[in-house]
């Protein structure tokens, strides 16, 4: 049995949420106050039998700011949860009877509604209060049979952030263990028995005389300091003898020979036994018919737990545990979870929180093993960014975001990350960050690889930026990449590039590190230099740098053959850091005048794009991280230049 949709309209950070479907084993992922919370709050509200009813009955800071209408004007709060998996269960399905919203595959539906009385909707001209408002949880498609007597029989349970998890394992009360004994209580015979024999040893150590002596003593105090009159007769005992009390004298120790309690386990491993504890009740109130199932929601789970088992234990449990969902912060959780169970929470404009998913989207077989693989690899880096570049190389890890950094843009600071797939099939990752899944702004950053070994002209990147089409554009495009190459393959693609990066794919005219030459040459060579290399090679290097920067081509096979000598990945590592300190002033004036010709948008302005192009080897970079800019700066990168007074430098 599982959650398999979610409808929050009006609460709190939802002005109006739709998870549709819901996947199981959520993952709920998202920035501080987003709500994550809140989201699990509103399952409270609608499940948890532990909520009181005057938690559902809501407070004007309940509403959410950005609805249409307010607490004073007549809100209604709406939350509706469907739940599915649970055909051929005879007890759900006699539970839930006359609740289906759905026959196939059978769903339940439980709605709480939170709105006005009728009688006082129906007034106007006064402010509404809360006697004016009125609440119910109903049930089924039409909403009329009740839906409150259903969290009897199903449970949402939330273990939340920071819990004491010790203290409630210490307190019988607040200790799933008390539930779990009376599931899986002794015998009463074995529990009267034990109770006898523990009468037998508390009689024999009492009479022990150190003991007795202490009694008399503690007697004689009382009597000469209140007197004969008081009712107090001091004894001591070491247990209760009576079955039921001995019975909740039991206590959990995390050692088999029973000599350190919980109070002696570290707050992550208490955290993991009371989650442990939490499952197994679970499992043995279903199976006894006790319940007919138990949801359980784990908010934060990290902030006690050290990576490695956070790993460890989230893998296992949100692959084996279909009625669970974790709220986290942590990549390390993320980075176990199953694809289709991502949820991400972002606010939009109006301050409301939407939710992306990757549930809704459908991923081939192939597809999900390598994003799965992927996202494990990297930590799962992609679900915590404001906007992402992907890439294909580690090169391209180190100097683009140098490049942006000279150029002001601080990916960092905005939540960019620069993210290596590891080669050139991006077409998974724009599924998983496309506005059909997670809905993450990215852009797409790939070489043009015009040429085969043999120096046929093959223009691979052209061929990959089609693939990342819609069918309709990908036919045309490639259409002209095969008349390009049967009629003109060496011609300039810069047209074909820019159309290209109006879908999000900036394609280099050649490879990278030719690419940025004519900007970078000093701090290639700088870079170069510094490796244990010979004064001849040296001189090649820079004779190769300058070729390029004249624009002959015919240089960059032994500017490419030095840099490999070395290795891309070292040589960008150098290289970068001479190029987030260059001095890009007067380059950046010029890219400014260009983009100003342009009206100023907040979102990509294909036009702006096309001029930052300029018909240079390295255009598509800057068109690109103007791009991202834009959508997570609202900005473009010359904007800012175009503001300040013009400098000497013009």
């Amino acid at each position: 049995m599982r959650i398999s949709r979610v409808l929050i309209e009006n609460y709190r950070n939802f002005r109006r949420l739709l998870i549709d479907p819901f996947p199981p084993a959520a993952v709920i992922v998202g920035e501080n106050g987003v709500g994550k919370s809140n989201f699990l709050r509103a399952l409270r509200i609608v499940l948890d039998p532990e909520l009181p009813d005057s938690a559902r009955w809501l407070r004007p800071e309940d509403i959410c700011e950005s609805s249409d209408s307010s607490y004073a004007r007549g809100v209604t709060v709406r939350i509706e949860v469907d739940i599915t998996g649970f055909a051929g269960d005879l007890s759900a399905e006699a539970s839930l009877d006359g609740c289906f919203a759905d026959l196939d595959p059978l769903t339940a539906r439980l709605v709480y509604v939170f709105g006005p009385l009728a009688s006082v909707s129906e007034s106007t001209g006064r402010q509404m209060a809360r006697d004016d408002y009125t609440w119910d949880i109903t049930a089924g498609l039409s909403g009329d049979r009740d839906g409150k007597r259903i969290r009897r029989d199903i449970n949402f349970t939330v273990l939340q952030a920071l819990r004491d998890a010790v203290g409630d394992l210490s307190r019988w009360r607040d200790s799933p263990l008390q539930d779990l004994l009376e599931v899986r209580r002794p015998q009463q015979k074995a529990l009267a028995d034990t109770a006898e024999n523990v009468a037998k040893a508390m009689d024999t150590l009492a009479r022990e005389p150190q003991i007795k002596q202490l009694a008399s003593d503690l007697s004689s105090r009382l009597t000469s300091m209140a007197g004969e009159r008081t009712d107090i007769a001091p004894s001591f005992g070491f247990a209760s003898s009576d079955p039921d009390r001995l019975l909740r004298s039991i206590r959990l120790f995390v050692d088999q020979s029973g000599t350190r309690s919980v109070a002696d386990a570290s707050t992550g491993n208490a955290n993991i036994l009371y989650l442990a504890l939490l499952l197994e009740r679970a499992r043995l109130r279903k199976d006894t018919d006790a319940i007919v199932d138990t949801i359980l929601g784990v908010e934060e789970p990290e902030a006690h737990l050290h990576p490695v088992l956070q790993r460890q234990v989230f893998s296992h449990l949100l692959h084996d545990e279909a009625s669970l969902m974790v709220t986290t912060h942590s990549p390390h959780i993320a980075a176990v979870s199953r694809l289709d169970s991502l949820i991400l929470l972002r606010k939009i404009e109006d301050g409301s929180t939407e939710a992306s998913y990757t549930s809704r989207a459908s991923f081939s077989d192939d597809d999900k093993e390598d994003l799965e693989r992927y996202l494990d690899v990297s930590r799962a880096e992609l679900l915590f960014c404001s906007a992402a570049i992907l890439v294909e190389g580690t090169a391209e890890v180190y100097l683009v975001p140098a490049i942006a950094q000279a150029l002001g843009f601080n990916l960092d600071a905005h939540g960019v990350i620069v993210a290596n797939i590891k080669g050139t099939d991006f077409r998974p990752f724009r599924r998983l960050l496309g506005k059909e899944s997670l809905n993450i702004p990215h852009a797409i950053v790939t070489d043009g690889d015009p040429t085969n070994k043999k120096g046929e002209y093959i223009h691979l990147g052209l061929s990959r930026a089609a693939k990342l089409m819609d069918d309709a554009e990908a036919e045309e495009f490639m259409q002209r990449v095969e008349d390009l190459l049967l009629k003109a393959p060496h011609s300039d693609t810069q047209d074909l590039r820019i159309d290209a990066a109006k879908v999000g794919v900036f394609i280099g005219p050649k490879t990278l590190e030719v690419d940025i030459a004519p900007l970078f040459g000093q701090q290639m060579i700088k870079a170069h230099h510094q490796f244990d290399v010979s004064d001849p090679l040296k001189k090649k290097f820079e004779e190769a740098v300058a070729g390029l920067k004249t624009g002959d081509s015919s240089h960059q096979e032994e500017l490419l053959r030095r840099i490999d000598s070395i290795s891309k990945g070292r040589f960008a590592q150098r290289l970068a850091h001479h190029v987030e300190k260059a001095d890009l002033t007067i380059f950046r004036e010029k890219m400014g005048r260009l983009a100003a010709e342009q009206p100023d948008s907040a979102g990509y302005v294909p036009e702006v794009g096309e001029r930052l192009f300029t018909h240079s080897t390295y255009g598509y970079l800057i068109s690109a991280l103007d791009h991202v800019s834009r959508q997570v700066r609202k900005h473009g990168l010359f904007d800012e230049v175009n503001a300040q007074p013009t400098s000497e430098a013009q």
